[in-house]
């Protein structure tokens, strides 16, 4: 029989309105499934919203200190590691709260990154993904100034790691010392999240993102030219106030061109303390659903057209997990992001096999093993 928790700790969201509602009703589930247990609530939501959630009966405890920690050595259940190494926003992009909730920037020194990667890989990781709230802005901040290429450096030289993989990235912060850095390293996923949020000009000037559409999509030809087989993910905003058919058709038209293996999107949601709650031209809601529909149809030609140009190909896999689906089915992910379905053998969870890509499973590749291959290293496609 299992013990009701005798405490619940909460790590809430405000990125959108909808993350705001799916934390309070985290919350309201703790408290029902145990009224006497302590539940303790943290994260973004926290610091603007405090009063509201204390207001919330069966709260016990409010944290608003935003740290970092000093290190996580086990992540249950995943097969790679998550690294935080930066917080902070200085952006202000008008729709987002995200500056407002989690201050100015703030890097972790390179001597802490190196001491929790290498419990990391001791307690078995292959992989390790450096994240952070700006995670391009890495390094500005410390005194001498360092920057997310030196941290690369850092995680390239630990022996045992494979794999290193960077969460997302402004395609502003992406420079040439950090492309030259990436291209050598024997251990970078060849896989980027950039995101562009909109195809149009104008929009992106409401946004206040600094990039053009064009120097978006010349930055993504060049780090494909420069890092053969990159695969590059993305995020859309749709629905901004003000947005027209003409300026959607040109996130249409970028994101065609980008040709990206993933695109998440985000209908707009206004969000109270950002310049963008105060702009009229709010897009109808029925008309948002239909452009989510009509980008998501294109993000998925998208994706099969990125897939198909690895059939054939010799890939490696970390292997993740059974398939939920069916159990006979092993699942795991490629350096570049390519998500990978294998006949089950067992004993290879948290491993890297070579494998051959022979045909698309819908939005998966399927794959036979090379000659049972175990590898110990990353082989490039």
């Amino acid at each position: 029989m299992n013990k009701a928790p005798d405490y619940f700790l909460v790590n809430t969201c405000t990125v959108t309105s909808g993350a705001d509602q799916k934390s309070r009703n985290i919350i309201r589930k703790c408290i029902r499934k145990n009224p006497k247990a302590k539940v303790i609530v943290t994260g973004c939501l926290v610091e603007n919203d405090w009063k509201m959630l204390a207001g919330i009966k069966g709260v016990s405890f409010i944290i608003k200190k935003s740290f970092f920690p000093e290190g996580i050595s086990s992540f249950s259940q995943h097969t790679r590691a998550f690294l935080k190494i930066q917080d902070g926003c200085s952006n202000f992009c008008t729709y987002c709260k995200v500056a407002l909730v989690r201050g100015k920037e703030r890097s972790k020194d390179l001597i802490k990154i190196a001491q929790e990667a290498g419990k990391l890989v001791a307690s078995g990781y292959k992989e390790i993904v450096l994240t952070g709230i700006c995670l391009g802005s890495y390094g500005k901040d410390l005194l001498p100034i360092k920057s997310l290429a030196d941290a690369v450096d850092v995680l390239e030289n630990i022996d045992g790691l494979i794999r290193i993989r960077l969460s997302s990235i402004e395609a502003g912060d992406i420079s040439l010392e950090l492309i030259k850095r990436l291209r050598k390293s024997s251990k970078f996923c060849r896989h980027l999240h950039i995101p562009i949020q909109s195809g149009d000009d104008s929009i992106l000037k409401k946004m206040n993102r600094k990039y053009s559409p064009k120097k978006y999509l010349d930055l993504i030809k060049d780090l494909k030219k420069r890092i053969p087989g990159l695969c590059i993910t993305t995020d859309c905003l749709v629905g901004f106030p003000g947005e027209t058919d003409d300026n959607f058709k040109h996130t249409l038209d970028l994101v065609k061109r980008i040709i990206p293996l993933k695109v998440h999107l985000f209908p707009y949601s206004s969000r109270p303390g950002t310049k963008a709650a105060s702009l009229g031209g709010v897009v109808n809601s029925g008309l948002v659903n239909l452009r989510c529909k009509q980008l998501e149809a294109i993000s998925n030609e998208c994706r099969q057209k990125v897939m198909r140009s690895f059939l054939g190909e010799k890939i490696s896999v970390l292997i993740e997990e059974r398939s939920k689906d069916n159990p006979r089915i092993l699942e795991g992910f490629t350096d570049n992001y390519l998500q990978v379905k294998l006949p089950f053998k067992p004993g290879l969870k948290g491993r890297i096999v070579l494998v051959k890509a022979k045909k698309l499973l819908g939005d998966s590749i399927f794959g036979e093993y090379i000659d049972n291959c175990r590898i110990k290293c990353k082989i490039k496609a």
